[in-house]
């Protein structure tokens, strides 16, 4: 004996155009698996080189780097080019700059009195004051 048919209904049309979508979107992901290029080699870490930091004060900032042989403090009375040089914010025209002031005016009295030097405004003034003295060591 035959089984009892069972009644079918007609599938409806927004369930067609749903199994289009996603048969769509699959294709799509095959098709972009298959034609991507194939990847590389895992990375390798390496260990991070580890360093040794000097404690530089914080100043405005500067317009050259801080050279690593300068003195803790230069004296501005008795500094020669290649040490005034040395200081950050510094160049050759500046410290120029300070050695003619210096033999103009003669020897300063007050560490403000380097402002009046042409080259030398407020924020490098700022920038210098933890490296600069009047006082011979």
């Amino acid at each position: 004996m035959a089984p009892p048919e069972t009644p079918t209904r007609p599938l409806s049309p927004a369930w067609w155009l749903l199994y289009g979508v996603l048969c769509g979107l699959a294709g799509a992901g095959l098709l972009a698996y298959l034609m991507a290029p194939p990847r590389g080699h895992a990375i390798e870490l390496e260990a991070a080189p580890t360093y040794s930091f000097v404690s530089i004060p914080v100043t405005a900032v500067t317009r050259t780097p801080w050279p690593t042989e300068a003195p803790l403090w230069i004296n501005i009375n008795e500094a020669t080019l290649q040490d005034l040089q040395k200081l950050p914010n510094i160049g050759p025209a500046t410290a120029q700059a300070i050695v003619a002031y210096r033999e103009r005016y003669g020897l300063f009295t007050a560490l403000e009195d380097l402002q009046n030097v042409a080259g030398i405004g407020p924020k490098t003034y700022a920038g210098l004051l933890g490296f600069i003295t009047l006082e011979s060591e």
